[in-house]
């Protein structure tokens, strides 16, 4: 009996079953290679410890304003100008760069009575007796760790320089990631310690690490630190005393869950 299909397309057809059998078997080793690669061993133990490192904050952010009262618009924006300008001028003596100090914030708007004359319908017509400008800069100081002396210089000059608005000290740390990391390896090494301990309880040996998870962290924020009132408010006059920060530590603590195969 002669062949029904042509020869062309009957090779062609066994060219592109070959492959697809080819295809299937590269899946098939894909797959059991997966699964052994994600398969964990049958005997484990989870061991969760806590690691901490304590430090000195070396970097204070502090948030300097002026506030200035006046009864026309452009007498109070050139007086606040000059008093930020002249706070800021400050500031650069004391070797901190321009990166490290940042406008916070602008208000400017007028100072307004309600007891004026009485409009149609029951309310009063607001009056503008004054205008108000607010601005404060952000500035932060490094190495407060080692030295606070600079610190001190800002807090003390800035209200002698012009600032009326001090928004105290948040002390808090440059690289905290860093502090983070050497919490996880003291965890984790603490979990070894607890896994052996308890390994060798059961009468059991104590094996790789199969898995390492983080359960909980605490890195603390900026810290505010209060400082002295430094200044008797718009207009007054008092005797500026430079405060004495102390940095103190905090502490930056990890927990981590290991999982380690015993024999």
């Amino acid at each position: 009996m002669q062949n029904i299909l042509p020869k062309w397309l009957v090779n062609g057809l066994g060219g592109v079953l070959i492959v697809f059998v080819a295809l299937l078997v590269v899946q098939q080793i894909y797959n059991f290679n997966q699964v052994v690669k994600n398969q964990k061993p049958a005997n484990t133990i989870s061991v969760s410890a806590d690691g901490k490192v304590t430090a000195t904050p070396d970097l204070a952010t502090v948030t300097i304003g002026v506030l200035s009262q006046g009864t026309t618009a452009v007498d109070v924006k050139n007086q606040n100008n000059d008093k930020v300008n002249k706070v800021v001028a400050f500031i650069k003596q004391q070797g901190i760069s321009d990166k490290d100090i940042t406008t916070s914030q602008f208000n400017f708007y007028p100072q307004q009575d309600y007891g004026g004359v009485m409009a149609p319908g029951g309310s009063k017509t607001p009056t503008i007796v004054g205008y108000q400008g607010n601005q404060s800069i952000t500035v932060k100081v490094h190495g407060v760790d080692k030295d606070q002396t600079v610190l001190g210089k800002i807090l003390d000059g800035a209200v002698n320089n012009g600032a009326n608005e001090v928004d105290g000290v948040n002390l808090t740390f440059e690289n905290p990631d860093a502090l983070q990391q050497q919490a996880q390896e003291i965890a984790i090494a603490n979990a070894k310690i607890k896994g052996q301990a308890l390994a060798k309880a059961a009468g059991l040996t104590l094996g790789k690490v199969v898995s390492v998870s983080e359960t909980n962290n605490y890195i603390p924020g900026p810290v505010p630190y209060a400082t002295d009132s430094m200044a008797a408010g718009l207009g007054g006059t008092a005797k500026s005393i430079a405060p004495n920060i102390q940095t103190g530590s905090q502490d930056v603590t990890e927990s981590m869950t290991v999982v380690f195969e015993v024999k």
